[in-house]
């Protein structure tokens, strides 16, 4: 009899720092995703994993696939064993490499990091990775992470989605919706995150609505900076389009720019076209830049530095957007009195979730009609007992067999 074991190593108890095995009945093993542990709200430390075969002793792992390239997915890279090979889409890497290069500047990531970086193996949608007798498509998935994935990966006649983090209400969620009925259908085991389960969100906005709520901010007023993750495209392509309907200088710094460049360059969707032309143009920050800004009025990508604070003192009445998760603004954590401090206390909220809502959720589960469904990248498990009696609750490097 054919079977596959799924360990969930870690994820099944928190948020991030997931680690999912996958093996065949004959032993061949693959990983999707090596994250770390997101930062304690509090500042607790939190014990990173070791585990025999994947970060040290001999190598037992035949490969390793990266949903997308947030820190909680990706961030234990460097502890992997120089033999057990990555796989990671192809933007997905550029962008990643971008953000690790910049760190590396400021001796966070090492040069070996940056190296280790370079080695990873890129794949592109829906074309198919055999491991021996694994086989792994990767699915394109609608995150706040630009070129997200999911997994289908096979065994004979055995098929196990894992979703990574998604969600149907981005910029092309309902282009998620539309592959998964057409690449996946009908799977035997279904591993899905389950991150909103504990959150209680008023509102969730699709990154369109999000867009239309922007213009009408920058209608109103004329010098605007944003504070946002520099990797969240999706978002950034929204305040993007909002100020060219605004007639607003889009600006931010060098760091920046170069990832928009890299996006632009590499994307086939229209939507992600930045600085192509003299209309959509991106500003690169100077300080010869100041008169022109205070004419035009502008929109300007900062983050919790310095230097941003000494931009955003030479205008008056600006309005301040915070686009990013409020428990940075709320926790304990001495890591967020950066972000804290850099805040105003008038700011305006504008955000919304980079993760699949309950109902998105329910909808995969309809849509896959899996026989068991594994909840995931959660701190309340139980709760997806409320949208399927297919589930399986599992602990950390807890064992289930698919026979």
């Amino acid at each position: 009899m054919k079977v596959m074991k799924v360990i969930i190593h870690r994820g099944t108890n928190q948020i991030g720092g997931c680690l999912t095995e996958i093996q065949s009945n004959s032993g061949i093993k693959i990983l999707i995703d090596i994250g770390a542990n997101l930062p304690d709200a509090n500042g607790n430390e939190k014990t990173e994993i070791e585990l025999e075969g994947l970060t040290t002793g001999t190598s037992s792992f035949d490969a390793i696939f990266i949903t997308h390239y947030h820190g909680d997915h990706i961030g234990l890279y460097n502890k992997v064993n120089s033999d057990i090979p990555i796989y990671i889409g192809k933007i997905s890497k550029g962008i990643y490499g971008i953000l690790q290069k910049r760190l590396n500047k400021v001796d966070i990531v090492s040069k070996n990091d940056l190296k280790k970086i370079e080695s990873f193996e890129t794949f592109s949608i829906k074309n198919k990775i055999i491991i021996k007798d694994i086989v792994v498509t990767p699915i394109w998935a609608d995150h706040s992470a630009f070129d997200s994935y999911m997994f289908l990966i096979e065994v004979d006649n055995k098929k196990i989605l894992h979703t990574g983090d998604f969600r149907f209400h981005g910029q092309r969620g309902q282009k998620l919706l539309y592959a998964v009925k057409k690449y996946v259908g009908h799977v035997d085991c279904l591993i899905c995150e389950g991150t909103t389960l504990t959150r209680n969100e008023n509102e969730i906005l699709t990154e369109r609505q999000l867009q239309f709520k922007a213009q009408d901010i920058f209608k109103r007023n004329k010098y605007n900076f944003i504070v946002c993750s520099s990797t969240n495209i999706d978002r950034i392509a929204a305040f993007h389009k909002a100020s060219l309907k605004t007639n607003k200088m889009f600006v931010c710094d060098k760091y920046q720019c170069e990832i928009l460049e890299f996006v632009s360059k590499n994307s086939r969707s229209s939507l992600y076209k930045f600085n192509e032309n003299k209309e959509s143009k991106v500003y690169c920050y100077a300080n010869n830049m100041i008169n022109k800004m205070n004419e035009y009025g502008f929109v300007m990508l900062v983050r919790p530095t310095d230097r941003f604070k000494g931009i955003m003192s030479n205008f008056n009445d600006y309005h301040f957007i915070y686009s990013q998760w409020l428990g940075y603004l709320k926790g304990k954590n001495p890591d967020y009195k950066r972000i804290q401090n850099f805040t105003p206390d008038d700011f305006e909220y504008l955000h919304t979730s980079g993760h699949a809502t309950p109902e998105a959720i329910k909808n995969i589960i309809e849509i896959t009609t899996p026989k068991v469904v594994i909840p995931i990248h959660t701190e309340e498990k139980d709760k997806i007992k409320e949208l399927t009696n297919k589930a399986i609750i599992l602990e950390d490097s807890e064992e289930f067999i698919l026979e």
